[in-house]
């Protein structure tokens, strides 16, 4: 059909990508570029809000389903699949616990520093790394032996333990005492960390917190397996 203006005419519709007219009712014409029926992604593939496509074959369209809060879409075998992110080493939850009340101890028997925090891990196989900051830590003068021994605790089990404050000399002597531990509790219920003092032999006396003017702090991070 040879080509006309496209001044609009009864009985015609205009064709923009041929810039042509053509006769109403007369047949049907196409495209090179069009799409059939049969080569046409079906709407009706996706059935939830956010589900996604891909191509699991050449020229083969399908439907991978919206995955679960907190999952990211990964590939694997060459076919993208929604999976939960891996944990390991992430910090999960931090607690922590303080005191400034002063308690001392002249007995090789170990007592409480009056410095605890509870944690409740979300997995049995998560760690939990724990951070002592114990402050006022004093031996006395009443003896030349007079020293510091310090133990870190889960509930009833001592996790490790460590000297400190022994000068061999009888006199006044305040530091601080800090320590790193990397704990595996296996459990996801409620559990304790605190420390204990006690004095290397029975005479004169030790303390922490001395004056109930110095903050102690424990800190419980739990680490994602």
């Amino acid at each position: 059909m040879a080509t006309i203006s496209n001044t609009p005419r009864p009985g015609y519709v205009w064709d923009s990508t041929d810039n042509v007219w053509y006769p109403i009712g007369v047949g049907g014409h196409g495209h090179t570029d069009y799409i059939t029926q049969a080569t046409a992604i079906n709407p009706t593939l996706l059935t939830t809000t956010g589900d996604t496509l891909y191509a699991s074959a050449a020229n083969t369209p399908a439907r991978r389903a919206i995955g679960s809060t907190g999952q990211v879409l990964t590939v694997a075998g060459g076919i993208p699949t929604w999976a939960t992110p891996a944990g390991g080493g992430k910090v999960l939850q931090v607690v922590t616990g303080t005191t400034s009340t002063s308690a001392s101890n002249s007995t090789t028997t170990y007592a409480d520093t009056n410095l605890t925090a509870t944690i409740t891990p979300s997995a049995a196989s998560s760690k939990v790394l724990v951070l002592v900051s114990q402050q006022g830590v004093r031996k006395s003068d009443g003896n030349s032996g007079n020293g510091l021994v310090f133990q870190l605790l889960r509930g009833a089990t001592a996790l490790m333990d460590a000297r400190t404050n022994y000068t061999a000399t009888a006199l006044f002597l305040d530091v601080s005492w800090s320590v790193v531990w990397l704990d595996s509790p296996s459990t996801t219920s409620a559990t304790t960390y605190k420390t204990q003092f006690a004095n290397r032999i029975a005479a004169a006396a030790v303390s922490v917190q001395v004056n109930s003017d110095e903050d102690s702090s424990i800190v419980l991070m739990e680490i994602g397996a």
